[in-house]
């Protein structure tokens, strides 16, 4: 989970910070709202191709081999990324970037997920979200510091910034094993039989011989019950009996990946979660992409005053994650979600409508709480929605269209902005919101407290 963790941390750090670096950019080169607004895109067009890759990828070669790669395709362009010289080259290099960090943050959560039983699934996976809080607030202070002081040189020093600490998460998780779901479902028994004892013996109480409380994932059978995971094994459940045996699912080609994601039972599931990420996921990236630049052109703040108000709302993602956290498996992650957004709905007709700074500061802060901390809950609910074979699939997929909701919702600020202003631009996130509402209170499944297989069999 630490490891997971500190890869999402990495993600939104780099996010936050080439925002904030970004919005110097934009200023010091005089770059007009609507062009600024493709800039501030560009990590999303990456996002997009690396979500939706490497979530079809993953469930053909396995979790642990992409999440490698695309650390490594981040670490590399990142680096470019320094050396721009214009906003073309900036545009490129960041878009490419984009391709490991959206990889990275589609395969994290499947594959957590897929080690977990049921009862404590819900919660390990959303904290290991909320790491992404961490990301956000390093960011506010590196960009204080490094950025804000010094702004010509400093968005390049705070490029090659991002790139260094994946470097050292490529050396940590060279260790990682392969998710066991993965290997069942590809007819390698013997490698997830060697990586469930390899989880059970590193659990609290091995040495003693006594379970802690989460020695092994709820896996299915046919893992063939041993000395050390008898009792896991007779008390798992059967794998449904779905067309996804392993030797269907390694021959099947990566369109048929995509089109199973509609098929008996699916339809409404991946067009629920589609919503859910196009909405909540479009309002995140333009509120936090736009929200330094707009404090500064819209409200006349002064470049390091606007990356304090952004610090406060990095350090209010902390409490809207955990709290996320804590609810998800006390009641359904559906009801978590449509509280969130409803919460972020009311924060952002807050920060649409008033006049004060410091009640624009109390809103800004309660919508990133709230937008931020919704993730805890959907993709812990994206990552329990399908099955293991098009799992990462799934959840590539419903990311790629979250990150179209990134891509076009700084472009649309972009342009609304200049024609309509900055309190009809959060308007216009409202009515978004109230969409992932009722989408989600209406038509969304319940998944809490139900083991992988379960959820599985009702789309049978």
């Amino acid at each position: 989970m630490f490891q997971g963790g500190l890869g999402y941390t990495f993600d939104s750090f780099d996010g936050a910070l080439m925002g904030y670096a970004l919005s110097a950019v934009i200023a010091l080169w005089s770059i007009d709202a609507g062009p600024a607004g493709w800039l501030l895109s560009s990590l999303y067009f990456g996002y997009l191709i690396g979500a939706l890759g490497a979530g079809v990828l993953a469930d053909r070669f396995g979790r642990r081999r992409l999440m490698m790669f695309a650390l490594l395709i981040f670490s590399v362009f990142s680096l470019l990324m320094a050396t721009a010289s214009d906003p073309t080259q900036l545009f490129v290099w960041r878009a490419l970037s984009g391709i490991g960090v959206g990889a990275e943050s589609v395969l994290v959560a499947p594959y957590i997920s897929e080690f977990l039983p049921a009862r404590y699934r819900g919660r390990f996976v959303a904290r290991t979200v909320g790491f992404l809080s961490f990301g956000y607030i390093l960011a506010g202070v590196v960009a204080a510091v490094v950025v804000g002081p010094h702004a010509e040189t400093g968005w390049r020093i705070a490029a090659l910034i991002t790139a260094l600490p994946v470097v050292l998460l490529l050396w940590w998780r060279k260790s990682l094993p392969e998710s066991p779901r993965f290997l069942i479902a590809r007819g390698r028994l013997d490698e997830a039989e060697q990586v469930v004892r390899r989880f059970e013996s590193a659990a609290p109480g091995a040495a003693s011989g006594s379970k802690g409380p989460h020695t092994a994932p709820d896996l299915p059978a046919p893992i063939a019950p041993t000395a050390s995971n008898a009792s896991n094994a007779s008390n798992a459940p059967s794998a449904p009996s779905t067309p996804d045996t392993p030797a269907t699912a390694v021959k099947r080609p990566s369109l048929a990946q995509l089109t199973a994601l509609f098929g008996p039972g699916l339809a409404r599931r991946t067009l629920v979660l589609w919503v859910i990420w196009f909405t909540l996921t479009g309002v995140n990236y333009g509120f936090a992409s736009w929200l330094p630049t707009l404090l500064v052109t819209a409200k006349g703040f002064a470049i390091t005053k606007s990356f304090l108000y952004g610090l406060v709302t990095a350090l209010a993602q902390v409490p809207g994650y955990y709290i996320a956290a804590a609810l998800v498996d006390r009641i359904e992650r559906k009801w978590v979600i449509a509280l969130y957004a409803t919460g972020a709905t009311l924060s952002a007709l807050l920060v649409a409508l008033t006049g004060s700074e410091v009640l624009l500061l109390v809103g800004a802060a309660f919508l990133a709480a709230f937008i931020n901390g919704s993730a805890a809950a959907y993709y812990v609910y994206t990552s329990e929605l399908y099955p293991t074979a098009i799992r990462t699939t799934g959840m590539g997929a419903a990311s790629a269209v979250g990150r179209c909701g990134a891509i076009l919702s700084p472009i649309a600020i972009g342009y609304l902005y200049g024609a309509v202003g900055f309190s009809k631009v959060f308007l216009g996130l409202v009515g978004l919101l109230a969409v992932a509402v009722l989408v989600v209170t209406v038509f969304g499944e319940r998944t809490a407290g139900h083991s992988l297989e379960h959820i599985e069999s009702r789309t049978a």
